[in-house]
């Protein structure tokens, strides 16, 4: 279906339901299965109170290739109706029969609903969700995407003249609140621009409505409006890690102020990233003086660590995650592994990392999380201890040495060199290992990763630069050879990378 057809079919369903919409004018976006189509509203820019009159929360129709048509609000979050709808296509173009006396209806809840849970039982699709499917999740939808509306007509009369658009990023809690408005004129963006006291009661008001969903109340109310008066509206619930990981450090409250949200609003399911926010150091921090009892106890109960084969031995391991380093900092990659005086550190693009920490006589602390550990949700979401890291560990596995993510609950490792071998706590975390630690595993696998970043055709100075790395006897020259294909390596910083590891010759 072309766009001229969209519009011609949307003309015909708002005259032959006679709804009081234009039918003139109609412009047409594309989605996935179809059509959003909608009346663009003219606004008379001199005049900023003109867009008090702007109709934020007005309709649009999703259209689909299949000719289904479906009437939707313009301040629904973004992509959200059209996922459901694009959802809903997908069912009815390879949907079972409905059991007998089940009303073949899509608009049937649970009917569609069970079409789903069919077509995932059958293998066609691996998951699903439904996003205000219910009844009362769409009253409630529309009820809170008309209390839209008032909030962006207010938000709009506090931009300069002739303003282009605004963002707003609303994070609020019910007992405190950040709010970022900013106008961009001309293209560009303007200072940011202080939210006042009735406008957040507006924010509040609406939150409370919205919370009513099975989703519960949002973290973040996200909006971004044109001085034409197109809106969109986002509704951020912090439960996006690959997007967010959480909300930004701007925008993030103190842990108390979510512990409180969550007492007024219970979510069925928390965040991992909230859920150790909440926790805080409580769940894992280790402090010199926590250590030390912790290490004492230990002692007096006969409890000791455990030792594992998991990695390579130190000298190998801290020599592999050296040249890879190098071997990133001289392409000037913005990933890959990094060497810090006396540690190591790294952090893939899937927010799971690590750090490797160094210390005087012939010991070391690998420790890190893994984003999305089964552990973790476990403990958080499924009454489940949190993994135990550091039963056995000696007084100086304290947070001086340990990583970061400790202080909000979502450590999901944590080894130790001692006496010439690793050790860790009581729970197997070798899973956990595997994505945020780099591609050390064997001198084959750093080997290949570093020419991943040079060029395979120089794998073999790869695999000599290693080895010269391991016995402590690596060069400059050494170091420029696995940048022979790359004009603008910056050879200076990769070697530097082995000297703050000690590795050179």
């Amino acid at each position: 279906m072309d766009k001229a057809e969209a519009i011609a079919r949307v003309t015909e369903y708002i005259l032959w339901r006679d709804l009081d919409y234009p039918t003139h004018g109609l412009d047409a976006d594309r989605f996935e299965v179809g059509w959003t189509v909608y009346a663009p509203v003219e606004v008379d820019e001199t005049d900023p109170m003109s867009f008090l009159d702007i109709p934020v929360g007005r309709s649009v129709f999703l259209v689909g290739d299949s000719g289904r048509i479906e009437e939707a609000s313009s301040s629904e979050p973004p992509g959200q109706a059209e996922a459901r709808f694009a959802t809903q296509e997908r069912a009815n173009r390879s949907a079972p029969s409905l059991p007998d006396g089940m009303d073949d209806d899509v608009d049937d809840v649970d009917g569609f609903e069970w079409m789903l849970r069919r077509l995932q039982d059958e293998g066609h699709i691996s998951g699903y969700t439904i996003e205000g499917g219910s009844p009362h999740d769409k009253a409630v939808a529309a009820e809170a995407s008309q209390l839209i509306e008032p909030i962006v007509q207010q938000l709009a009369l506090l931009g300069p003249p002739r303003w282009d658009k605004f963002t707003a990023e609303l994070a609020f809690t019910v007992s405190a609140e950040i709010a970022e408005l900013r106008f961009w004129s001309g293209g560009k963006p303007g200072n940011p621009v202080p939210v006042p006291e009735r406008v957040a009661d507006l924010v509040r008001d609406q939150r409370q409505v919205a919370a009513q969903m099975s989703a519960g109340p949002w973290m973040r109310l996200l909006l971004e409006v044109d001085n034409r008066g197109q809106t969109t509206v986002e509704y951020d619930y912090g439960d996006e890690p690959f997007r967010q990981g959480r909300l930004p450090d701007g925008q993030l409250l103190p842990p108390g102020h979510y512990g409180n949200d969550l007492k007024a609003y219970p979510r069925r399911h928390v965040p991992v990233w909230l859920a150790g926010y909440i926790a805080g150091t409580a769940a894992q921090g280790r402090d010199a003086q926590r250590a030390a009892a912790a290490a004492a106890a230990d002692v007096d109960a006969g409890r000791t660590a455990t030792a594992t084969n998991d990695l390579f031995t130190l000298r190998d391991l801290w020599a592999c995650w050296a040249v890879l380093a190098a071997a990133h900092v001289g392409v000037r990659s913005e990933w890959g592994p990094r060497i810090h005086p006396g540690y190591g550190w790294f952090e893939n693009d899937r927010r799971s990392g690590s750090t490797l920490y160094l210390l005087p006589g012939d010991r070391a602390v690998l420790s890190g999380g893994l984003w999305d550990s089964e552990l973790l949700e476990a403990a958080y979401n499924g009454g489940r201890p949190l993994p135990d890291l550091y039963a056995g560990a000696p007084a100086w596995v304290n947070d001086s040495v340990i990583n970061t993510r400790n202080r909000n609950g979502l450590l999901t490792f944590c080894y130790w060199w001692t006496d010439g071998r690793w050790y860790r706590g009581a729970t197997d975390t070798f899973g956990e290992i595997l994505d945020p630690v780099p591609s050390i595993w064997t001198t084959e696998d750093t080997a290949r990763a570093m020419a991943a970043q040079v060029g395979y055709d120089l794998e073999r100075q790869c695999e000599a630069l290693l080895v010269a790395a391991t016995e402590r006897t690596a060069t400059p020259a050494g170091v420029a050879a696995i940048f022979a294909n790359q004009r603008d390596a910056d050879v200076g910083a990769a070697v530097n990378q082995l000297s703050l590891a000690g590795l050179l010759a």
